[in-house]
């Protein structure tokens, strides 16, 4: 575990303060001042204001929004049924959390009040209604829906704007944003048989309520989920209220696009589960609004292509995300669905490479590899090695947007990697969102593949989305050597402790061996802790004071640390998915040691280890020489290049 902070704790937080006035936005902290305002003035007379439809309601024809519900109602894997089931029968399950509820649902959860928050917010998202729907059309049973609008009735009844303590959970933002698009895409394909005033009126003042309370102050993906919604309630809804929600929502949506989505395609919060959440939810918009907006479904729709194309270059060759920052696996933004939907533009028809991005960044564009044809190239800030199945890939980017530190993790230079198809070195993933212990360790730089310095983490965690001080990676470059494909970046997260830069060296190649060296620069004697995360499937044994050997499906490979340390196995924690947790083995090298130095590793697989062997490892230029058989190469990782 990662030592406490010893500063007095004004000091600790006195610091905090100013980092939150120094990295949020002037704007972000008036929002969040205006918002907090008004919840409490909801909870006094405000929410009178949602009691009722204050129009006429009318819905609107569009062809499109109605291909858009056919389409979201298909293909939602093979988990459906057994969650339709489940659903049906008053069993819930969010984050491998099971409960049954009562019927009528208690939407509170009074029995049980320890329910996780992020649990409650699952219950109100109503995502497991789409189960439903899509079994109804499967299987033809109409119990299911009738189910369904039973549950959303249900919803209305104990949920009424005017009970201050629904503005916690059944309306908050977010809650109504997750809600509101499921209520639709129900209503289009199986509209309820009874209580169809009630539930328009609903669905009404939710959007209502969304449009006055977009979540400003937190921005990010929060804010997304909120113009998706708002603008399928205007595309649902015909009349003033839903063309004011259409151009508003596509108003704003213009200048997050902007602002989310860099330049390579990535979401700014650097998650790929977010990433993914995202794309499906720029997917949703292109689609739904193809018809009436064919302007804001084109740039969706090209937006979505870049989207897609980053996606699919960072997958492994599993087919799935890698783990970094707060990111699980997540059924309902599997990676091939939303790049086979994002295949297609927004009329139908199959995308050209030169119509989503230059072809330079584009996953589809990696040419086929063979056992000595490997590939690497730089995606954004990430470098990505392949050779067959084998993978390897470099996170040389910021741990976060600074003004929005929530799912950033304090894993700057971070690495993951597969080996013949199978996860071989693996972030630890995200466990919860609760302020426990859990939370700490996931986002602590001693769950992930990084160097540590001194015990601490390279940003200052606190709380569960918090972060005080922190780091920044610069000077990513790649280039081949010699028959290795390398790169290379450095940080200065450690500054603080005069240790001034780090930088990380990986190089690979076909046959052998994968090389990676961290270099800390500064002076004075500091601990430096190299962590290597295996995924639950490689068993390590250690064979020496130097070398552990790993075993993946039958097949060994050999880790050798190559510089003088003290090597053990020791146990960590790999959480895939939100909820579980798993049991796995962490390869620790430590030393105390005077700066500068470096701590290398080298990964082989042949019957005989090749020579490798690094010199001048306190010095401004190590060198690295390598030998197997006739093959040698004299390296110079951190020479000028």
């Amino acid at each position: 575990m990662i030592p406490e902070d010893s500063s007095p704790a004004w000091t600790v937080r006195a610091a905090r303060v100013w980092y939150i006035l120094r990295y949020h936005r002037p704007s972000q902290l008036v929002r969040r001042l205006k918002s907090i305002v008004r919840r409490r003035w909801l909870k006094v007379a405000g929410s009178r204001r949602y009691a009722r439809a204050e129009t006429e309601i009318r819905l609107r024809d569009d062809r499109s929004l109605l291909a858009w519900a056919s389409g979201r109602s298909t293909g939602r894997g093979p988990e459906c049924e057994a969650n339709a089931r489940e659903c049906f029968e008053g069993r819930f399950r969010f984050l491998n959390i099971e409960r049954r509820l009562s019927d009528p649902i208690d939407w509170r959860l009074n029995d049980w009040p320890e329910a996780p928050h992020l649990w409650r917010f699952h219950l109100h998202y109503h995502d497991f209604l789409r189960d439903l729907t899509a079994e109804r059309r499967r299987t033809g049973r109409l119990e299911l829906t009738d189910r369904a609008w039973d549950i959303a009735v249900q919803w209305i009844d104990a949920n009424s704007i005017c009970d201050p303590h629904g503005l916690l959970d059944a309306w908050h933002p977010y809650c109504i944003s997750r809600r509101l698009p499921v209520w639709i895409e129900l209503w289009l394909i199986a509209p309820p048989t009874r209580d169809r005033d009630r539930v328009l009126d609903s669905m009404h003042r939710q959007a209502r309520f969304l449009a006055d309370h977009l979540e400003f102050d937190l921005g990010g993906n929060h804010l997304l989920e909120n113009l998706r919604a708002l603008i399928l309630a205007g595309m649902f809804f015909e009349g003033n209220d839903g063309d004011r929600w259409l151009r508003r929502g596509v108003s704003l949506l213009t200048d997050q696009l902007d602002e989310q989505i860099l330049a390579h395609g990535e979401h700014f919060e650097r998650s790929p589960m977010y990433h993914a959440q995202m794309l499906d939810a720029v997917l949703d918009i292109a689609e739904a609004t193809a018809e009436l907006l064919p302007v804001t479904a084109r740039r969706c729709d090209e937006t979505a292509g870049h989207m897609a194309r980053f996606l699919g270059d960072i997958l492994h060759p599993d087919g799935d995300i890698p783990l970094l920052g707060d990111s699980g696996f997540d059924p309902a933004t599997r990676p091939a669905r939303l790049i086979d939907r994002a295949a297609k533009t927004h009329s139908g028809t199959p995308r050209t490479a030169s119509g989503l991005a230059p072809a330079s960044d584009s996953a589809a564009d990696w040419p086929e590899v063979g056992p000595v044809d490997p590939q690497s190239r730089r995606v954004g800030d990430y470098w990505i090695y392949r050779c067959t199945d084998d993978f390897l890939l470099l996170d040389a980017g910021p741990v976060c947007p600074d003004h929005l530190p929530a799912h950033g993790h304090a894993d700057l230079l971070q690495l993951e990697a597969s080996w013949h198809g199978r996860r071989l070195f693996v972030d630890s993933g995200v466990f919860n969102y609760q302020d426990d212990s859990m939370r700490r360790y996931c986002r602590s730089t001693a769950a992930h593949n990084a160097l540590q310095v001194d015990g601490l983490d390279q940003c200052d965690l606190w709380s569960r989305f918090r972060m005080g001080y922190r780091g920044w990676p610069s000077g990513l470059i790649h280039g081949q050597t010699q028959g290795f494909h390398w790169a290379r970046a450095a940080h200065n997260a450690y500054r603080r402790l005069g240790v001034p830069r780090v930088e990380r060296w990986l190089a690979c190649r076909p046959e052998g061996p994968w090389l990676c060296i961290d270099r800390a620069c500064g002076r004075g004697e500091h601990e430096l802790t190299s962590w290597l995360h295996l995924h639950p499937d490689v068993r390590a044994t250690q064979h020496d004071e130097a070398r552990v050997d790993l075993e993946l499906h039958g097949t060994r490979l050999k880790l050798r640390y190559l510089s003088p340390g003290q090597v053990s196995v020791v146990n960590g924690w790999y959480c895939p998915e939100f909820g579980r947790r798993i049991e796995t083995q962490v390869l620790r090298w430590s030393s105390r040691i005077r700066l500068p130095t470096c701590c290398a590793w080298t990964l082989s697989w042949c019957d005989e280890e090749p020579y490798v062997r690094l010199d001048g490892a306190e010095t401004d230029e190590p060198v690295l020489s390598w030998q197997a058989g006739p093959s040698q190469a004299r390296l110079l990782p951190f020479a000028n290049q």
